[in-house]
């Protein structure tokens, strides 16, 4: 976009997120007609979100700033990353409440539609608490394949915490 020229799309994402902040990336897409990962590159803009971290590198190949180790290449800020108890769970903490929400929106949401996709496919009925299950289940058996991987850890712990409160709040 040249410099000075209005940007009409991210102007009826700004005023939208101003209107009502909780509104999911979907949403605001559909509305103003743009891709949702618009829609965050304007939160990040506006200081909503925080910037998207750079990809790790899966090749095993060293690259600047990164280290080789046991588990793969992490970048140098995983290094430092807290492996304790309640490290763990702070970063699961933080990914299912900011992360996830802003790439994957409201956990009850997704779900849902994940759990009608898998009842047409399988014949059978699934809930959205089965989907958080069975996204856990898949965490594990990557554990049980790489138990030093940390992030299938924080995940599994994250797609509990999000299947907990999505069923407790059916209550």
């Amino acid at each position: 976009m040249a410099a000075g020229r209005p940007n009409k799309k991210a102007d009826a994402v700004r005023k939208l997120l101003e209107k009502d902040p909780t509104m999911t990336a979907v949403k605001i897409a559909e509305k103003v007609g743009c891709h949702p990962f618009y829609v965050g590159k304007v939160k990040r803009d506006m200081g909503l979100t925080k910037p998207r971290k750079k990809k790790r590198n899966t090749t095993g190949k060293k690259t600047k700033g990164t280290q080789n180790t046991a588990v793969g290449t992490l970048p140098k800020a995983t290094q430092q990353q807290d492996y304790s108890r309640g490290g763990l769970l702070d970063r699961a903490k933080e990914i299912v409440t900011n992360d996830r929400q802003n790439t994957h929106g409201q956990p009850e949401d997704s779900f849902r539609r994940i759990a009608d996709l898998w009842s047409g496919y399988l014949t059978v009925g699934v809930h959205e608490q089965d989907v958080a299950v069975m996204m856990a289940l898949v965490k594990v058996a990557r554990i049980m394949e790489n138990p030093q991987h940390a992030d299938n850890w924080i995940d599994g712990a994250g797609y509990f915490a999000c299947g907990g409160e999505v069923a407790l709040r059916k209550n």
